[in-house]
């Protein structure tokens, strides 16, 4: 028993410091390369306060906030992720496929549609519809999954949730047409996923929701353990089962919410990376989400990257990356469930 513990121990430390030191590396490739490339030695300049005007706006007010939103985004979907599989006991589960993230596309859809055209939204406008949108399809597949005096049954939380998914999406496809070519553009941009165009306003906004609840749910991970177990172990070890499952479902909402509310409807995060981490370290959450959440973190900022260089000079839609490199990664994960 204490050499299994003192492997598992060593095994995530191993897995903990390569994951930091590649985000290290990730994080200064993304900065260091762009429409205009830097060498080692002007980049340490530039960080260390010695670069020109023009210099310090495209590697601060450019690049670095865009690898700052990247981190967050990719850590709080990735976490979200993680949570949703934990409560649905599935790990097939993840913000797009149970439609927390077609709630946040329709509400920020509805939002550009009724916008007055000479207008620019406020800065806190399109996060407070993406939470909202997607607190009311979350609440919604709740309430259709939970029958009182039962608990909640998974399953159905999960059928539920692609059913209102695909009627969501039949919506946004009725509701596009009547878009004037301005709104169809910001509307479309957004579904793909990009963090192109945020500021370091957009990184204040977003940074406290992830710390926060990336810290409660570290803090509280006893529970998240014992919510992975059959029902009856849940029960019997003292955990109120339906109000676990409510407070942790509306939390991955929150994170959700707030990741895509700036970055886009940017999929496969909250699916792939608990799934990797899993299979890295097991399903202990004390070790289980610090390495989704780095996984998370590395998976955006990459795809980002890739993003910007792939195509250069013009631009590929970090959605699209991230989906070139998940929906593969999906069709594996079917094909090893039926297996």
């Amino acid at each position: 028993m204490t050499l299994k513990r003192n492997g598992n121990s060593y095994r995530f430390s191993f897995y903990l410091i390569g994951l930091l030191l590649l985000l290290a590396g990730s994080f200064y490739l993304h900065l260091r390369t762009g429409f205009t490339d830097f060498t080692d030695g002007q980049l340490l300049r530039i960080l260390t306060g010695g670069g020109t005007a023009g210099e310090n706006l495209t590697v601060f007010d450019f690049r670095m906030v865009r690898s700052v939103l990247a981190v967050l985004i990719g850590c709080g979907l990735s976490l979200s992720g993680a949570v949703f599989q934990t409560v649905s006991r599935n790990e097939l589960a993840s913000p797009g496929l149970l439609g927390v993230n077609a709630g946040a596309g329709l509400a920020v859809m509805l939002l550009v549609y009724f916008q007055n055209e000479n207008t620019a939204l406020a800065l806190w406008e399109t996060p407070l519809a993406a939470i909202i949108g997607a607190a009311t399809a979350a609440l919604f597949i709740y309430r259709l999954s939970y029958r009182t005096g039962y608990t909640l049954s998974t399953h159905t939380l999960v059928l539920t949730g692609i059913s209102l998914t695909a009627g969501i999406h039949a919506l946004q496809m009725l509701l596009v047409v009547r878009l004037n070519p301005t709104q169809f553009h910001t509307v479309n941009t957004w579904i793909i996923g990009s963090i192109s165009g945020n500021t370091w306003l957009h990184a204040a906004l977003l940074c406290p929701v992830v710390l926060l609840l990336g810290f409660f749910l570290g803090a509280r991970y006893v529970d998240l353990n014992v919510l992975s177990l059959a029902d009856e172990t849940a029960i019997g070890l003292g955990l109120r089962l339906n109000r676990a499952r409510f407070l942790y479902l509306m939390i991955a909402v929150i994170l959700a919410a707030c990741c895509v509310s700036i970055g886009g409807n940017i999929g496969f995060v909250g699916l792939i990376c608990p799934h990797i981490a899993r299979r890295l370290v097991g399903t202990n959450h004390a070790r289980y989400l610090p390495v989704t959440l780095l996984l998370g973190a590395i998976l955006v900022l990459l795809a980002d990257w890739i993003g910007r260089v792939i195509i250069a000079p013009d631009e590929m839609l970090l959605g699209i990356v991230v989906s070139i490199v998940g929906a593969p990664y999906f069709l594996y994960i079917l094909a090893r469930t039926k297996a």
